[in-house]
């Protein structure tokens, strides 16, 4: 299975698992379902966004200085790492989002599984055709308009 596709199924089973349902996609909600502690916090410069998971303790950390699209994607994202390193049985590790980092199958993972928890294909598509603008979607999904265009290019593929 490709990396895009195991992120994009691995979102919709925790969506389904822990979401309530509505629009905007509440990501720290889904992460605190999920055991996760999440806290906004003043971060190193150029840091968005940082997860630390340790035996019976996981924790993300998240820049409370981003506009809010940005901390929901980050939330996300962070979310994203976890999933994937539980799917691992990874039990102890740690990711930190630098602003312009190195990007590798990790950061593409998170991205995408991101991405997919937040903009379902199917809301995503049909929102489009009905809102048009990246604006008025990024408002309807609470993330940013890059946010936005990143998904539609990706969806497109």
């Amino acid at each position: 299975m490709l990396v895009k596709d195991a992120a994009r199924d691995a979102a919709e089973r925790i969506r389904a698992e822990h979401w309530n349902g509505t629009f905007p996609v509440d990501p720290v909600a889904i992460a605190r379902s999920m055991e996760l502690d999440v806290k906004f916090t003043s971060m190193l410069p150029g840091i968005s966004g940082a997860i630390v998971v340790r035996p019976g303790s996981a924790q993300v950390l998240i820049e409370d200085t981003d506009a809010y699209g940005r901390k929901m994607f980050t939330c996300a994202h962070e979310v994203g790492h976890f999933v994937e390193r539980r799917a691992q049985d990874d039990r102890s590790y740690s990711f930190v989002e630098k602003r312009g980092g190195e990007y590798d199958l990790h950061e593409f993972y998170a991205d995408e599984f991101a991405g997919a928890l937040l903009m379902p294909a199917s809301e995503f598509w049909k929102q489009e055709r009905k809102l048009g603008s990246d604006y008025l979607l990024a408002s309807y999904f609470g993330v940013s308009p890059t946010a936005v265009q990143k998904r539609r290019e990706r969806l497109a593929r």
